[in-house]
């Protein structure tokens, strides 16, 4: 390709509840230096990377795919017609399963992807997790689905307290009786629909991995860390590598198990009474902390990059153990004529260094 690369990347926003887009940027920006462009796709015009000096070299404003994705798709065409996209790594659970049916139609104007199947996507979602844990050979927490509050009360009477009830997307609380968990009902199937799921609380230290499937069963680069410093919501703010190969071979498993494509992170839980390992969620995309890997020697993201494109894979050597991360919060700095360009004309320009 004659002229630079120019991938589109989602999820940028560095907040309390981190999206992975600013560690998939400075992964690519890394490896191919001047020979890449990062086109930013934001959903909000606060989202904090937009202002960040050096990151991005270009950003728009893009609809929820999951509102209209015939209007999403449309948009995307109109980003691709001005910057010609060649690649788009999206960063977001929500957008996942709206960008796979639409894959043929970014095919036919030149953009690739790399996303797991539809199956997949299914088969690793929050209410199916006890069955993929099952095929896969491991421990999970007793989960329940939830539809109604007829059916937490029934879940807490079978489960006890404290209780972990999660949105279908996003955030999870530990609730320690029936006042906090109405609470938490209510709150998560106000802003994420049903099912909620019901978890059974395991005391315990909480661990990740971090991989890139090829869609042939096999796990490219997987990293393991230990969350050293948690947020109230539960998010790794603090982490650091580990050389643990119970953990890797339980995320060999799963991206054998589910033929996974793309990024995934597999988050696990070692029970602190039985020393067991639980398997706790598959996230279908690369986490927030995704930069901690490629500090380590596994940058994940250029090869979903290659992925996509159909070029071979880089060879992942084994990974530092060791490498820490704590994530640093600092205001970035804009001007605002860089958001009214975004709120009047959905895009705003900022070229990086």
């Amino acid at each position: 390709m004659s002229r630079r690369l120019r991938v589109g990347v989602s999820g940028l926003h560095l907040g309390e509840n981190a999206q992975p887009g600013p560690g998939v940027i400075r992964s690519l920006r890394e490896a191919l230096g001047d020979g890449v462009e990062i086109i930013g796709l934001a959903y909000d015009a606060l989202d904090s990377a937009l202002y960040v000096p050096g990151l991005l070299h270009d950003a728009f404003l893009v609809p929820y795919p999951s509102a209209n994705p015939d209007v999403y798709f449309d948009r995307i065409a109109e980003i691709q017609s001005l910057c010609g996209l060649d690649v788009i790594i999206p960063c977001l659970d929500v957008e996942l399963p709206v960008m796979q049916r639409l894959q043929p139609r970014f095919k036919s104007i030149g953009i690739a992807l790399s996303l797991p199947t539809q199956e997949a996507l299914a088969r690793r979602t929050k209410d199916q997790l006890p069955k993929l844990a099952k095929q896969v050979g491991i421990a999970v927490p007793e989960t329940i689905a939830l539809t109604d509050r007829g059916g937490l009360d029934a879940a807490a009477a079978q489960l006890g307290y404290p209780l972990v009830i999660k949105g279908v997307f996003y955030e999870a609380e530990v609730v320690s009786g029936p006042v906090e968990a109405a609470a938490a009902f209510d709150k998560l199937s106000a802003k994420w629909g049903f099912p909620l799921i019901a978890q059974q609380f395991i005391k315990g230290e909480e661990y990740d991995v971090i991989a890139l499937g090829d869609g042939l069963g096999n796990t490219h680069g997987p990293v393991a860390m230990r969350k050293t410093i948690l947020t109230r919501l539960g998010k790794a703010w603090g982490a650091v590598t580990i050389g643990d190969e119970a953990l890797l071979d339980v995320a060999r498993s799963v991206v054998r198990g589910l033929s996974w494509r793309g990024g995934c992170e597999v988050e696990l839980l070692r029970g602190a009474k039985d020393n067991r390992l639980y398997l706790i969620e598959v996230n279908p995309r690369f986490p927030a902390w995704v930069y901690l890997a490629t500090a380590a020697g596994s940058n994940l993201p250029l090869g979903l990059v290659r992925l996509a494109l159909g070029e071979p894979l880089p060879k992942y050597e084994p990974y530092r153990v060791g490498v820490s991360m704590v994530r640093h919060a600092v205001e970035a700095i804009g001007d605002l004529s860089d958001m009214e360009a975004l709120l009047a004309g959905g895009r705003t320009r900022r070229r990086a260094a």
